[in-house]
């Protein structure tokens, strides 16, 4: 019998938003404080594949079944997304009994996996693809982990520093002053995913937007006014499969023009052999030239020569890491999850 590790679990927990994030969701912050108390919620998490042994994994679940009209579940978080004023932690308490009564209404959906595919994060590649494309009148790009390749269309989002009615507009504080974002035409758009969505398919509109958080109601409404604009955008194409499977496939079909490979918050679900490989496969073809590369990930997540803790005083942030044309990986800077603020190394 599989011992289950619930001290990392707890962990997970603990960790699975930003500090800076819990006065805003203060649902999802009472609700994961909660999870992390509970024996049943531990059980839960450790039991899921090391790969997508993430919190999110069992909030989007939650959220999932609230969409689907679960009787408590679904009148609950429906006034969280639509701003109504609730006690979060009396909320919280509601949302672990239901979880305790039926354990199963969790567990057997603990085979998905997380697929927010974040368009905020399209205003941080805007911000480093210009600056790793400076001077190229055209490029390609290749995301591993693209989901349903929303961040393809990085080019479709506008980016302000302050909040837009816009959904369409993303909101970005650039931390080191005005960041340049004129990118260079995208030739072709080339996506990699083992479990890729369809933004045409009402099914998988219901889980990425399960993925997202209730609270954040700018989100959920991005998420339609993109599923409403997809149709007119550029065609892209999706390799399904693995980045060892089909990352070659990838470079071959874009090896006409300079090619950028990125990655946000795929790695970290990676096993360790899996990330390696990737990690060693794009930076190898930065080196040999006419490929560039972009991770933005978890500093928990090992990069060879890339130290993990110069931002360790801002508990949560992303570090993002890139390879330039002939040249070894570098620190580029820092960034919120969800791409709320940029940093730009100094070093």
């Amino acid at each position: 019998m599989t011992t289950l590790d619930l001290d990392d679990a707890r962990r997970r927990y603990e960790k699975a938003i930003a500090p800076e994030d819990f006065e805003r969701l203060p649902f999802y912050t009472a609700l994961l404080h909660r999870l992390r108390d509970d024996r049943t919620a531990l059980e839960l998490l450790a039991s899921v594949r090391v790969e997508q042994r993430n919190p999110m994994l069992v909030l989007a679940i939650l959220h999932w079944l609230a969409l689907r009209g679960h009787p408590v579940l679904g009148p609950l978080y429906d006034d969280v997304r639509r701003g109504v004023p609730v006690d979060a932690d009396e909320a919280a308490r509601v949302v672990l009994v239901v979880l305790r009564e039926d354990t199963a209404l969790v567990s057997r959906e603990l085979g998905r996996s997380t697929q927010t595919n974040e368009p905020g994060r399209s205003a941080l590649l805007q911000a480093v693809i210009a600056d790793l494309a400076r001077g190229r009148a055209r490029v390609n790009l290749v995301e591993v982990g693209c989901s349903a390749g929303i961040n393809l269309h990085l080019d479709r989002f506008a980016v302000s520093a302050d909040p837009s009615t816009d959904p369409l507009t993303l909101t970005c504080q650039d931390v080191t002053g005005p960041l340049e974002r004129t990118l260079p035409t995208i030739a072709r758009r080339v996506g990699i995913d083992p479990r890729p969505l369809q933004l045409s398919d009402q099914d998988d509109q219901l889980w990425l937007k399960a993925c997202l958080w209730p609270e954040d109601r700018h989100r959920l409404e991005r998420l339609d006014a993109i599923i409403e604009a997809w149709p007119a955008w550029s065609p892209i194409e999706v390799l399904r499969g693995t980045a060892r499977e089909r990352l070659a496939d990838a470079l071959q079909q874009t090896s006409d023009d300079f090619t950028i490979i990125v990655n946000t918050w795929v790695l970290f679900y990676l096993s360790p052999e899996e990330r390696a490989w990737f990690l060693t496969a794009a930076h190898d073809a930065a080196r040999a030239g006419n490929v560039a590369t972009v991770s933005i990930e978890s500093p928990l997540v090992d990069i060879a020569g890339i130290a993990s803790d110069q931002r360790a005083h801002e508990a949560g942030a992303s570090r993002i890491v890139v390879a330039r044309e002939f040249a070894d990986p570098e620190l580029w800077g820092w960034c919120h999850p969800h791409g709320r603020w940029i940093e730009k190394s100094t070093a």
